[in-house]
């Protein structure tokens, strides 16, 4: 029993501390905000002796009515007045470069009758010496459309690049046409397999 009795006394000694921690918990409070009804605004009081009027805001003064905003119309949206800019600004260019629309029509892909590739072309300059040859690629570009032209002057092949609209330009000619129309758009291989024969064709046609 003796044993029993010192094995129970650490744990009835410790009730004291248990009884400590109870009281040292915190009380906890429940607090709520009762709702009051919105205050009436009181209204601004007319009868003011002119001399306190300066005295008193501008937006509290009495007899100012609302200020009226202005409201302006939207701006002219750009596309309203020029649906195409590229267009308009080719279309007034090539009436400056180009006023009869020949050179247009002269390389207008839709014309029958205008510069093909494999056509043998003829371009006279205000500055300089012509030059021909046989065109091998026409670049559609719009105002800046240009055709490259291949010869062999000395036995030396040259090729030249000409803006069909530039001034410098003062006409072009077709000497001599294909004889069957070219299947391909770029006539590159003609670097690679230019006779002789053919450089005196265009000699004769050209020069004779």
């Amino acid at each position: 029993m003796a044993s029993v009795k010192s094995a129970l006394r650490p744990a009835g000694c410790c009730a004291n501390a248990f009884k400590e921690l109870r009281q040292q918990v915190p009380r906890r409070q429940f607090l709520h905000t009762v709702h009051s009804p919105r205050k009436e605004k009181i209204a601004f009081p007319t009868t003011i002796p002119e001399q306190f009027i300066s005295q008193i805001p501008k937006f509290c003064r009495p007899g100012k009515g609302t200020k009226e905003l202005k409201v302006h119309p939207p701006p002219a949206f750009p596309y309203d007045t020029c649906k195409d800019p590229i267009a308009a600004f080719t279309a007034e260019q090539l009436s400056v470069l180009d006023p009869t629309g020949e050179r247009k029509a002269l390389f207008d892909p839709k014309n029958r009758q205008g510069a093909k590739v494999g056509d043998i072309l003829r371009v006279t300059f205000k500055n300089g010496d012509p030059f021909a040859g046989v065109c091998l690629n026409i670049r559609q570009r719009g105002v800046d459309t240009a055709f490259l032209l291949r010869n062999k002057l000395t036995r030396i092949s040259c090729e030249m690049w000409v803006k069909a609209y530039s001034p410098n330009v003062v006409g072009v000619e077709v000497v001599q046409r294909t004889e069957k129309r070219k299947r391909r758009a770029k006539l590159t291989y003609m670097r690679y397999d230019y006779s002789p024969h053919f450089v005196i064709i265009i000699a004769e046609n050209i020069w004779g």
